[in-house]
């Protein structure tokens, strides 16, 4: 073999490695400015503002892992970014563990795509651009590997399609698996609008809660403009609020005595009292006999509604949680809670 044939194929054999560190630094850098865009809104422009599709996605659950052991959850991003670092190190150190590494990668951007697609109904430019990358990342390893023989699982190339499969199913399975919570309707008429509808809207106030009063004109828009969704009013009780406990009990006796659109009009009317929720309620309180039965069908609804929020880790009001297709979507804390906001994760 002629020495220019075997500098020939040696530059050959380097393309598709040099290819693959070039996108996997491209993808650190991307991944760098995902997470700084969190911190420095005037890069968060580049994606479109505070009002786009990367904020959106950005402000969801799905945005962080959670950390077992602890409370804390790390960023997707720094997910990323560690992923890209892991390539980087395999392919230069292991290269065995290369595909493997980019398999994995492979199968966490299909679940987010799929989240995007499917739960959400947003998508972040910044995420379209990642996932792209990560399919020619994919496509590039695989071709680096083909005609490799160390490969580290059986099956050669193809056993990386089950890395694939996994990586997407496994932290799609709890997402498919875990039920929405019931809803407060029936018995309980503390909702508004459809409850048939696949977008469901779950508010956690507290009657003496300052901030759930500054929310209230941003539900009144929410029941106007959107009959068409289900909003359920969830009961989280603040322990210093001395007098919600009565003020909760009384507006569920209301709904479970004189029915829905009543009770609409009673919690209406005790956000505007509040802060003479006192006297309002003395002045209304023969609307309600509290009877035995009457007490335990409340305490039954209010342990629930308690049940459910720290089952989302709702510890604040008001909080919004809203649900796609029996699916959590978004997690809304007070100081986010704006009708614009809401509005562009409840589309039909």
């Amino acid at each position: 073999m002629s020495k220019k044939k075997k500098i020939d194929e040696t530059d050959q054999s380097q393309t598709l490695p040099i290819a693959m560190l070039v996108v996997a630094v491209l993808g650190v850098l991307l991944t760098i400015t995902i997470e700084l865009s969190h911190q420095y809104p005037w890069i968060m422009e580049l994606c479109g503002g505070g009002q786009s599709g990367c904020a959106d996605v950005a402000s969801t659950p799905f945005a962080k892992i959670p950390i077992p052991g602890t409370t804390k959850s790390m960023s997707v991003a720094y997910l990323g970014l560690l992923a890209y670092v892991f390539f980087v190190f395999f392919q230069v150190y292991f290269p065995r563990l290369t595909l493997p590494m980019v398999s994995a990668m492979m199968g966490a951007e299909l679940y987010f795509m799929w989240v995007m697609a499917s739960i959400l109904g947003i998508f972040c430019m910044f995420c379209l651009i990642q996932f792209t990358l990560v399919v020619i990342l994919f496509l590039l390893t695989m071709a680096w590997g083909w005609k490799r023989k160390d490969h580290i699982l059986p099956g050669g190339v193809w056993g990386n399609v089950l890395v694939v499969a996994l990586a997407f199913a496994i932290p799609m399975a709890p997402v498919m698996m875990k039920k929405a919570a019931p809803v407060a309707t029936g018995e309980y008429l503390t909702y508004a609008g459809d409850p048939n509808s696949k977008v469901r809207v779950e508010i956690f106030s507290d009657f003496q809660c300052p901030y759930c009063k500054k929310v209230e004109p941003e539900v009144e828009k929410l029941m106007k403009n959107h009959p068409e969704i289900l909003i359920v009013f969830r009961d989280y009780i603040i322990p210093s609020h001395g007098l919600s406990p009565y003020a909760v009990s009384f507006a569920n006796g209301v709904a479970l005595v004189h029915g829905r659109e009543e009770f609409l009009r009673i919690r209406k009317e005790m956000f505007e009292n509040q802060t003479k929720l006192r006297d309002y309620l003395a002045a209304h309180k023969d609307m309600v006999e509290f009877t035995p039965e009457l007490r335990t069908k409340i305490e039954k609804k209010v342990d629930m509604d308690l049940k459910v929020a720290h089952g989302l880790n709702v510890y604040s009001t008001p909080t919004m949680v809203i649900y796609r297709d029996g699916k959590v979507a978004q997690v809304i804390q007070a100081g986010d809670v704006a009708y614009e906001k809401i509005a562009r994760f409840i589309k039909l």
